[in-house]
């Protein structure tokens, strides 16, 4: 497959970032009973963000590498980055490193979960091929 129809594995991760960015526009009024509730909402927001960009990036480069990783998380942390930023101009909303402290978790999180499944698939196929 041509690299520029590799492109069509980013679009899921586009989409999901476009939905990160939409939702960090919107004034927050939720309050919950517990701490630090959002940070575990960043961590799970950013573990999906991880998972998207390791499919993403493995698909792009046809293996995986250590190249895979550092793209995926390079590119989750400017996107994480980014939506710290841009929180500053929105109503409500602030710019906290510690929100990019569990972006960071989350998209670690993501790599591993993708990585475990690409293992498992992995071992499946050689199981067939031994079979």
């Amino acid at each position: 497959m041509g690299s520029w129809k590799k492109l069509i594995y980013f679009l899921p991760a586009v989409a999901y970032c476009i939905l990160i960015f939409f939702v960090s526009a919107r004034s927050l009024k939720l309050k919950f009973h517990f701490i630090y509730w959002d940070k575990g909402a960043h961590w799970a927001e950013f573990t999906v963000l991880g998972l998207l960009l390791a499919f993403a990036f493995y698909h792009y480069l046809s293996r995986q590498s250590f190249l895979t990783f550092y793209l995926s998380l390079m590119t989750g942390l400017f996107i994480g980055l980014s939506d710290e930023i841009h929180q500053l101009f929105v109503r409500s909303r602030q710019c906290d490193w510690t929100d990019w402290l569990a972006d960071t978790a989350g998209l670690l999180t993501g790599w591993l979960l993708f990585r475990l499944v690409f293992r498992q698939k992995k071992k499946a196929k050689e199981a067939v091929k031994l079979a």
